[in-house]
């Protein structure tokens, strides 16, 4: 018969103080689980609370803008998958005329012209990212005006211009803005030789308002 191995109740007890001690490491392990599950948590839900502002805030600049004085124009069949909001009859400021664009067919820039002083010129530059770089740049190096800025973003600059050896001191509005839509970057000018701080307005409010055909304004 085989042998029966007692074992002394002093490594009984020791293997049952060890089997006691080795649960609380489970204990830690499922805490430490916890921990990064909560902190993963807590992440996700701060980003999704900025998330929601940024929406918020979007949403707050829209019904800041007033398009009373506007029309909609969609311009997919011209080549751009976009709407645009152009001034009516009611801007005062010559635009009651039916609006106009002028675009090649197959080119990439297109001129919206409402009225004699309303003209807005947009051109597609494709994938190209760095034009609003490069026109800063190109704008401190425009010695025969004197350049004050009066609004700068991320997507466009708006900014007053006057010619230093021009004894009568005549003041220009311009706009030059960026605008990221569908993997293409649209440029926005107004005409070079600028326009009435008015129209300016005006203008910006339709760059403002560049956006898909399924958005709303």
């Amino acid at each position: 018969m085989p042998k029966q191995i007692k074992v002394a109740p002093v490594a009984m007890y020791v293997l049952f103080i060890t089997q006691r001690c080795k649960k609380p490491m489970k204990i830690v392990s499922l805490t430490s689980d916890f921990m990064k599950l909560k902190f993963s948590f807590i992440a996700v839900l701060l980003f999704s609370i900025s998330c929601s502002e940024r929406v918020m805030e979007n949403k707050k600049e829209k019904a800041q803008i007033d398009y009373y004085q506007f029309r909609e124009m969609h311009l997919d069949s011209l080549g751009i998958p976009a709407l645009i909001m152009i001034p009516n009859e009611t801007a005062g400021i010559g635009a009651s005329f039916a609006p106009k664009i002028y675009h090649d067919e197959g080119g990439f820039k297109w001129q919206i012209n409402v009225g004699r002083h309303f003209n807005l010129l947009i051109e597609d530059y494709g994938d190209y990212q760095y034009l609003m770089p490069e026109f800063l740049r190109r704008i401190n190096t425009k010695d025969i005006f004197k350049i004050e800025i009066i609004e700068k973003t991320t997507d466009y600059l708006l900014y007053k211009r006057e010619l230093k050896t021009s004894p009568t001191q005549l003041t220009t509005y311009h706009l030059y803005g960026v605008k990221y839509l569908n993997g293409v970057y649209y440029e926005f000018t107004n005409q070079e030789e600028g326009d009435s701080k008015k129209v300016i307005d005006f203008i910006l409010k339709s760059f403002l308002s560049f956006k898909n055909l399924n958005s709303a304004i």
